[in-house]
């Protein structure tokens, strides 16, 4: 799990960087952002969290609780890459303005 966090906080390091190199605050928040939001979703999909009540049902009848468990830590790992940087991303915008 530390390790999924610290993958997040790489590209964070990876962008900033290019970010201050180029001197462009815009690459920062957008490329996080985009980052962030792509593990985010994908964290979302996973939990099952976009679908309705009925479908929430027929896939935890249809799956198995090992199975359940790996798609809640896959979803977990991709949380914690993508919530660094959607969390900075919206600090550098913010704070932009």
């Amino acid at each position: 799990m530390r390790n999924s966090f610290i993958l997040g906080l790489g590209f964070l390091l990876v962008v900033a960087l290019t970010a201050m190199f180029l001197q462009d605050p815009a690459i920062f928040y957008t490329y996080a952002g985009i980052f962030g939001l792509t593990f985010t979703g994908v964290a979302a999909i996973l939990t099952g969290s976009c679908v309705s009540g009925d479908r929430v049902r027929a896939n935890y009848r249809l799956s198995t609780a090992k199975d359940r468990a790996a798609r809640g830590k896959w979803a977990t790992y991709c949380f914690l890459i993508g919530f660094p940087n959607l969390l900075l991303a919206a600090v550098v915008y913010f704070s932009s303005l």
